[in-house]
């Protein structure tokens, strides 16, 4: 049998569900590794269990011997077996052990205003360099969460790991999200157990902490689960004509969004797909493993997608905002309201713009489709908000129009070339295809009104696209009406003979 580890007992945990498997395999109750109960029911102090069931007589060691041995036991390392070497005389076996890091960044007035790691010692923490993990970490945060592009040359790295143009850490977060960020960052958010787990500690030097309680599937990673897996089973063959990986096996979960269900076994009898699924939900190593794997032209790694689905998060919270259905969130991170909503909404746009302009190769096909798209569906969705965004009880008349209208504040109010100026920098042939949804959009904007200047830059973007897509039609019958004929000819030339 292979050796039994912690991660596995941690996967073992979440298996809540009895659906598809019975829960009678001797094997799934782990129990306490460090003691075996006897018949009557009296723990035996003499004999220790360990995590591959095997138990152990050890009234014959020494006091401390046996206590470390309960501890290898009772808290075992993750390991991985790699191989095995046959040498002369020995025999090697090389594996790997996954070390957990805690990372910290709090606010300015926290224990934690330096962000440190539990990786560094407590002189570190408080005025030696950033270790590793805070510098691989903090340039992802940067990654995700910088909408302004810098044009005039590289960020500028403080000494604490962070580039200056971001300011604190942990402000940037918090004007950002967390749970927005970490949807990018394709890592879950969980809820501390209980108070009693988040007080501060200026000794945080320990790898043990509190597990998480078992918590229903991250609706994000169900949903990019279902992108990986659709790639693999039954990928696109055309980016005009995209299999749209939300139509991919709907047996497998319901909308992520609207219902929440608790984990399941990771493994469905007669269901490979099912099975691959649902470890790739639950498993963060198994997710990011096959998400190394994926092409950039799959829809996880899709970048454009990406920031679509960034914008589809920011109009939920912003709907939820005005419905008083509020999410998890902390003091510092303030309201899900219009100004938040048009900040990652306009940042996504300039991000999108800064792609398509500032490369060294032209677009591919595929990436000016999918920029296209993307863009069409965040002004669409925009333009469709022509409403006030306040929760209940809150009068329209204490907020200004342009802090509770997101239409208004990103189009009607003042011409800004809301995604305008980025559709036209696109390639003819990469928006065209959104041409009748485009077409709604400008009836929209003729009933909401917007600045003139604005409707004029739309209908010029309109024309040229209609100009593109009656001489991409034409080329197209007229290719299909030489196929017909040249199929015509050579069908008829066979009768001849």
């Amino acid at each position: 049998m292979p050796p039994t580890t912690r991660a596995q007992a941690r996967r073992e945990s979440l298996q809540t569900n009895p659906e598809d498997d019975s829960s009678s395999d001797p094997d799934s109750d782990l129990g306490n590794p460090a003691t075996l109960d006897d018949p009557a029911g009296n723990p035996d102090p003499s004999i220790v269990v360990s995590p591959s069931k095997l138990s152990y007589r050890v009234d014959t060691l020494s006091d401390d011997a046996r206590e470390r041995l309960r501890e290898a036991f009772g808290d075992p390392p993750e390991l991985t077996l790699q191989f095995c070497v046959p040498q002369n005389n020995f025999y090697a076996f090389e594996m790997t052990e996954l070390v957990h890091r805690h990372i910290r960044i709090g606010s300015p007035d926290s224990l934690y205003a330096r962000p440190r790691c539990n990786c560094m010692t407590p002189q570190q923490q408080r005025n030696g360099p950033p270790c590793r993990h805070l510098i691989w970490l903090l340039d992802q945060l940067v990654k995700q969460t910088m909408y302004s592009p810098n044009p005039s040359g590289p960020l500028t790295m403080t000494p604490d790991g962070f580039p200056d143009e971001i300011g604190n850490p942990f402000s940037h977060i918090s004007d950002f999200h967390l749970d927005v960020l970490a949807e990018s960052l394709h890592c879950d958010v969980v809820q501390p157990p209980s108070e009693d787990h988040s007080s501060d500690s200026d000794t945080d030097s320990s790898d043990d902490e509190d597990e998480p309680e078992t918590h229903p599937p991250n609706p994000h990673r169900i949903q990019e689960a279902r992108e990986i897996l659709s790639a693999v089973v039954s990928p696109s063959t055309s980016p005009l004509m995209p299999n749209p990986p939300e139509a991919f096996r709907p047996d497998l979960f319901p909308d992520p969004y609207t219902t929440r269900s608790k984990p399941k076994k990771p493994i469905k009898r007669r269901d490979l797909e099912a099975t691959i699924f649902r470890m790739l939900v639950a498993n963060d190593d198994f997710f990011h493993y096959f998400l190394s794997q994926m092409r950039p032209t799959d829809p996880v790694k899709d970048p454009f997608r990406k920031l679509s689905q960034r914008v589809d998060r920011v109009l939920r919270d912003l709907d939820a905002f005005a419905g008083g259905s509020v999410p998890f969130t902390t003091s510092s991170e303030g309201s899900r309201d219009v100004f938040w909503a048009s900040r990652h909404i306009s940042g996504v746009v300039t991000l999108i713009h800064a792609s398509i302009s500032r490369r060294d190769r032209p677009l591919e096909q595929w990436e000016g489709i999918s920029a296209a798209r993307a863009l069409t569906h965040i002004l669409s969705a925009v333009v469709e908000r022509n409403r006030d965004f306040l929760p209940p009880n809150v009068a329209a008349s204490s907020v200004p129009r342009a802090d509770r209208n997101l239409y208004l504040r990103l189009v009607g109010d003042r011409d800004e070339k809301f995604v305008v100026e980025v559709l036209d920098a696109l390639p003819p042939d990469a928006a065209s295809p959104f041409l009748h949804r485009l077409e709604v959009v400008e009836d929209q904007l003729g009933v909401n009104g917007a600045p003139a200047s604005y409707i004029g830059r739309f209908r010029a973007l309109m024309a040229k696209l209609r100009r593109r897509s009656s001489v991409g039609s034409l080329a197209a019958a007229t290719a299909g009406f030489k196929r017909q004929s040249q199929g015509s000819q050579e069908r008829g030339s066979k009768r001849v003979r």
